[in-house]
Order: structure tokens, then C-alpha cells, then sequence
């Protein structure tokens, strides 16, 4: 797999809380550090990097992600992969103390 390199159309990076992030290019590669972001990456095989908490995240076809979470005795990182364990494109996920991603509910 070849990524675009930096600078390019699809890069996004983020370190502000509540920071809402949202990408539609194919191959879109999203970083956020802040707080509670939004994070909307819904071009195919984008692929998603966050070290702060995560209100909800949503990918497109081949899109994965890590998001960190507290266990409640460490934080650990919760990943997804679009088409495995029940992630599906399109639908706005959190991800839940045991660490699993749960659609969110609006």
C-alpha cells in the first residue's frame, strides 16, 4: 500500500480539544491528539491515529483506526478495521470501556 506523501489533499492533523475532523478523500491519513474529537473519515482506506479520547469515529470502505481507552487501569488502544469483527463503513462508532467499538447512539 502506498501513501501520499505529507502535505497532500487527505492529510489532517489535530490537537485541539473537541476538534471535529472530517475527510472524504480515498486514502485519507487522520492524526488527533485532543480531547473528545469527531472524527469522519469516509474515504476508502483512510486510515485513522488517535492519542486523545474519541466522541465518535466514522470510516469508509478499508478505512481502520486506533483509538485510545481506559481500561480503568491503563490506557490502551482499541483498533478497527472496516469488514472485521462487525465494523461497517458509513456508521458512527465509540468505543466502550472493555475497549470494543459500539455504534454510536444518536
Amino acid at each position: 500500500m502506498e501513501f501520499p506523501p505529507a502535505g497532500v489533499d487527505g492529510d489532517s492533523d489535530s490537537s485541539g480539544d473537541r476538534a471535529r475532523i472530517g475527510s472524504s478523500g480515498d486514502g485519507a491519513q487522520i492524526g488527533s491528539s485532543g480531547d473528545w474529537a469527531r472524527i469522519e473519515a469516509s474515504g476508502a482506506n483512510s486510515v485513522v491515529a488517535a492519542a486523545g479520547s474519541v466522541e465518535y469515529i466514522l470510516l469508509g470502505e478499508g478505512g481502520c483506526a486506533a483509538v485510545p481507552y481506559n481500561d480503568g487501569e491503563r490506557i490502551r488502544f482499541a483498533t478497527a478495521y472496516v469488514g472485521e469483527n462487525g465494523i461497517c463503513a458509513g456508521v458512527k462508532y465509540t468505543v466502550n470501556d472493555a475497549g470494543a467499538f459500539v455504534v454510536m447512539e444518536e
